[in-house]
């Protein structure tokens, strides 16, 4: 619901125009919550327990048990995955495809690119709202400084490190985010640092990512 309105001014800007507007609009979020008293402000908001299904009295699934907080999220991972696969190989998909290499060619074509654009924002933002949503069930917490731009980076540079233009490059570029991330800052607290160096090692050496490497490993094996 909130990706639609959002979607409809965004997707008139192209390039690093989209990517600036949606910073905006990110930041009017924080600092309309930052301030916000029934939002808890700055200090956020506690959850005293995390979700739980239930009904005629019988409990379907509590995060809160064992690993199924665990399973939810690989599910979850799992079939936005799958649903991401079926649109990119349907028609739809191809359109995307056509109007990512060239957006007037495919209006010459016929096809109304705004709508199919907005309709890839909203999906995208549908999923940003169900990461969000585990974040918080999994931390108990949320606050403001989701909306800040800096997180919004790090989403980049996981697309960035593990291949723009695929499915499996991002989902590897985040494993491969967080566990640096976690490693480094066991190491050194200025652990920013070699993390900096590193994403710009793969942006200047590997222009492709990961996903980039693994293909062209193949490419030379057949």
């Amino acid at each position: 619901l909130v990706a639609l309105p959002l979607g409809a001014l965004a997707v008139r800007t192209t390039g690093i125009y989209f990517i600036m507007v949606t910073f905006a609009f990110a930041q009017m979020g924080f600092h309309v919550f930052n301030d916000a008293r029934w939002a808890g402000g700055s200090d956020g908001m506690l959850l005293f327990a995390k979700p739980v299904v239930a009904a005629f009295g019988t409990v379907w699934l509590d995060l809160s048990r064992g690993y199924s907080f665990y399973y939810v999220a690989l599910a979850c991972l799992v079939l936005a995955y799958l649903l991401l696969r079926v649109l990119v190989r349907s028609p739809f998909g191809r359109v995307m495809r056509g109007i990512r290499v060239n957006e007037a060619r495919m209006q010459a074509l016929g096809y109304a690119t705004y709508g199919y654009k907005l309709v890839a924002f909203v999906i995208a933002g549908t999923l940003a709202g169900v990461a969000g949503f585990l974040h918080t069930a999994h931390a108990e917490f949320v606050n403001p400084a989701l909306l800040h731009w800096h997180l919004s980076g790090l989403v980049l540079m996981m697309v960035i490190l593990g291949g723009r233009g695929t499915l499996h490059g991002p989902v590897a570029g985040a494993f491969i985010m967080v566990l640096l991330q976690e490693y480094l800052s066991g190491l050194t607290k200025h652990w920013m640092l070699p993390m900096g160096l590193f994403v710009v090692a793969v942006v200047l050496f590997l222009p492709r990512g990961i996903a980039g490497l693994a293909e062209g490993r193949r490419g030379n094996g057949g």
